[in-house]
């Protein structure tokens, strides 16, 4: 805690914190991450509230975040990708309900998200609100599955790859492996919150859960073939990630990972 406290409050350089390899079992208050080009490499964050209510484990309001090989762990409202451009490569993401959610624009590059509980599943629930603003979420070349350890409980779960927080809601499943847990119609209705201007596409998707045949029949639900009514959801064009990730360290892919 220490650390965090020596921190400054505004700095116009960015301030570098080394955790040594650990567990540290205490409470560490940072509790919204919102200095620009804010970066995390390694870490586990976790909320042990286990499930039944709201625990969000990380909320970012940081604009040109960055997280690389970092696990989250947590049940309902994991990660709170709340608003900016944000970065997510090689992430472990766990959680059950809406474990994904906010308004940011966020991409999530070869990620993991895990499911930790045979029940009903929402891997991400997003809220754009405004149609001049860029928000959304990119999940690509990820694995949508169950947690290790639970494949023998695989029949028990439901899950669905998203469900609307708003009207204009938009979330880009591409290139990604989704797993058998993934129900047919592959969204999930969320009250009376309309589906009829959302933007949901699935694109280059692979794995038993994958096909979309039997995909919900919404106006703002695609199953998309051609490639260039996506490119302008990859790195470069969303997130202008070629501005500000080279200077994270972190690796990236600009464009398609199957071109």
């Amino acid at each position: 805690m220490e650390a965090i406290a020596a921190a400054p409050v505004y700095s116009i350089s960015r301030y570098y914190i080394h955790v040594e390899a650990g567990v540290y079992r205490e409470r560490v208050e940072v509790s919204i991450i919102n200095g620009d080009g804010f970066i995390a490499k390694f870490i586990t964050f976790e909320n042990s509230a286990g499930d039944g209510s709201q625990a969000v484990a990380v909320t970012s309001v940081s604009n040109q975040s960055a997280f690389f090989q970092c696990t989250f762990l947590g049940y309902q409202d994991t990660l709170y990708a709340k608003s900016g451009w944000q970065f997510y490569r090689e992430c472990n993401i766990y959680g059950t309900v809406d474990f994904v959610f906010g308004a940011a624009a966020a991409i999530f590059q070869s990620c993991n998200l895990f499911s930790r509980l045979p029940k009903t599943i929402t891997f991400s629930t997003q809220n754009k609100q405004d149609t001049h603003v860029s928000s959304g979420y990119v999940i690509q070349n990820c694995t949508l599955t169950v947690a290790p350890g639970l494949e023998r409980q695989k029949p028990l779960f439901k899950a669905y790859l998203g469900r609307p927080w708003s009207n204009l809601s938009t979330v880009i499943v591409m290139e990604s492996y989704l797993d058998d847990i993934i129900q047919p119609t592959g969204w999930l209705s969320w009250g009376n919150i309309s589906t009829n201007k959302v933007t949901y596409y699935e694109f280059r998707n692979h794995g038993p859960g994958a096909s979309t045949g039997k995909r919900v029949n919404w106006k703002g639900y695609k199953a998309v073939t051609q490639a260039n009514m996506v490119r302008k959801f990859t790195v470069a064009r969303f997130i202008f990630g070629d501005d500000w990730l080279p200077g994270t360290g972190i690796p990236f892919t600009r464009g398609f990972m199957t071109d």
